[in-house]
């Protein structure tokens, strides 16, 4: 009986199969989704309601458009990488599962440590837009580093190191960042001071808007 000959090198290691790549766009859009850009309009609407306030009030120099966008792009940046913050520890401490809003890890389109990687690149990439608003803005860099640097902590201290959201203090760091923390800022970043006239011939705000208006 004849044997057939063997197919190939019996000594010749098999193939790993090859896994094809994913789509770069197909990636880019999963990251975009890890950030939850629906929810940007929680930081970008005190955002720019202190830089209204400041154009009706303008400082010694006057409203700057350029300030107002690095003032964006320092805020949402640390807002995107809260939301990546929360994503992670609320996946490592069990709280997300397959009937949450948010199964960016709970179905593993992304990994722990990209979680992690485009946390920290977003706040690398809040601070790199500071440092030239701190520049070319007329207040003094310690107040506006006081008030972003203590919004960014505590958008990671929301739900990361002693984890506020779960010790029942979470709604309240949300309502402090989205509102005077934000509001405060960008307003900071247009006028220089803070000023506040207290007395018996201090003006109300109206009676600021009729002088503004008058000249």
């Amino acid at each position: 009986m004849d044997i057939p000959p063997a197919e190939g090198n019996l000594l010749e290691q098999p193939k790993e199969k090859v896994m094809p790549a994913r789509n770069p766009l197909m990636k880019l859009r999963t990251y975009v989704l890890a950030i939850r850009p629906w929810s940007l309009s929680g930081s970008l609407l005190p955002t720019l309601l202190g830089a209204a306030l400041a154009y009706r009030l303008p400082g010694e120099n006057g409203f700057s458009w350029v300030a107002l966008l690095l003032t964006v792009f320092t805020v949402l940046p640390v807002h995107c990488a809260g939301n990546v913050v929360n994503t992670y520890f609320d996946f490592v401490k069990g709280i997300d599962n397959r009937k949450s809003d948010d199964r960016t890890l709970v179905d593993h389109i992304l990994t722990t440590d990209e979680i992690v990687s485009l946390g920290a690149l977003l706040y690398l990439v809040g601070c790199a837009f500071f440092v030239p608003l701190a520049i070319f803005s007329p207040a003094r860099m310690e107040h506006l580093a006081l008030v972003y640097f203590g919004g960014l902590s505590s958008s990671f201290l929301y739900t990361g190191g002693i984890g506020l959201k779960y010790i029942a203090l979470g709604d309240i760091v949300v309502l402090i960042i989205f509102g005077p923390v934000s509001v405060v800022f960008a307003f900071l970043a247009q006028t220089e001071l803070l000023r506040l006239n207290v007395g018996f011939d201090s003006q109300t705000p109206c009676e600021m808007f009729q002088d503004r208006q008058q000249d």
